[in-house]
């Protein structure tokens, strides 16, 4: 176990997994015909040799004794990108269940080590929904993952709609994880390896986010919680502009909402620091958004975990920031246990 008597609880937010059914029903895909950039990435991803795919398939071996070697109390553990959001409806439905069954088993083997997202199937929003429920009822999962669009359809059209009023209702959180540009925009990506992580992951995410912040998502589900990673997304960064930009285009009626950018991001949404370990970033972002506003994560196994550990452990931010950036906002977020109130029901 981690020790805990070090001062900080360090609960990381982004961290991935999978499960055997789900790298069954991708690997084909990665080596079809079809010209899509993600699957650029699931080539590497499902292929058994490789360290992303050992990494992702591990839960209960080297990454709890890394965790331990480094002092990670808890991974907050998602299916990896893009989940099931490339399969048939069916097919997406089946392993969407079974990926939540075995998240569930793994975090009650080890209920202090692990919490949980659950996956859901937007394909089929009716089923989406049945499951979220379950999951959040049954299962006692933590929240929901969702890798950005579904077949180049974001959250902002109507039919999704009732997947995020189950999560407003349920009180889950819903990550946005990035996945590549969808085929009718990806033309620009495809060369130089832009396509992912370098910066179609945050042109991919940013823009679903607007498009949310813009159509009036948050004016009709107010207390709907987003989480999304990589310090933002780039969204922080970019208020001023939006904010004014959201003024001039308001006057043409093209948003929907009277509400800023920048007020939907404080009050809808948490950053995560995940792939992005930059001190000053981390502190424009508390500056800008707020301190209860930013959650750490490392996104293993995509980044090291030992990296990512120092720059927190080393973040010149006040001390109570610190404890809120590592530990308080996921558990307030995410509905994990203090460890105080673990510790007094184990006894």
């Amino acid at each position: 176990m981690a020790d805990q008597s070090k001062p900080y609880r360090r609960i990381a937010t982004e961290e991935a997994f999978a499960v055997p059914e789900q790298m069954d029903a991708l690997r084909p895909l990665a080596h079809s015909t079809w010209d899509n950039l993600d699957l650029n990435l699931l080539r590497r991803s499902t292929d058994p040799q490789t360290p992303i795919h050992k990494g992702l398939m591990d839960l209960e071996g080297q990454r709890l004794r890394t965790m331990d070697e480094l002092g990670v109390d808890m991974h907050v553990l998602s299916l990896t990108s893009p989940g099931v959001q490339m399969f048939d409806p069916d097919t997406a439905v089946a392993v969407a269940t079974r990926a939540n069954d075995i998240l569930a088993e793994t975090i009650a083997r080890h209920p202090d080590r692990f919490a949980g997202l659950a996956t859901f199937a937007p394909q089929d929003p009716a089923r989406a929904v049945k499951e979220m429920e379950r999951a959040i009822t049954k299962l006692k999962l933590n929240g929901f993952i969702l890798n950005s669009h579904t077949n180049g359809e974001y959250m902002d059209d109507q039919k999704f709609w009732p997947i995020l009023e189950a999560a407003e209702a349920l009180g889950g959180a819903i990550y946005v994880h990035p996945r590549c540009p969808a085929d009718d925009w990806a033309r620009p990506y495809r060369d130089y390896g832009l396509y992912a992580a370098p910066w179609g992951f945050q042109a991919e995410v940013s823009i679903h986010m607007l498009r949310m912040m813009w159509s009036g998502v948050f004016d009709r589900f107010p207390k709907l919680k987003i989480v999304i990673g990589h310090m933002g997304e780039s969204l922080p960064f970019n208020l001023w502009r939006l904010d004014y930009m959201h003024g001039t285009h308001r006057k043409w009626g093209e948003p929907r909402t009277d509400m800023k950018p920048s007020e939907i991001l404080k009050r809808n949404f948490m950053i995560t620091t995940s792939g992005v370990e930059d001190p000053i970033a981390l502190k424009y972002t508390i500056e800008v958004l707020g301190a209860d506003n930013v959650m750490w994560a490392i996104d293993y196994p995509y980044q090291a975990m030992a990296p990512s550990v120092a720059f927190m452990n080393a973040a010149d931010i006040p001390e109570d920031h610190k404890h809120k950036v590592f530990h308080e906002n996921a558990e307030r977020v995410f509905h994990i246990a203090p460890a105080e109130a673990r510790a007094a029901a184990a006894e």
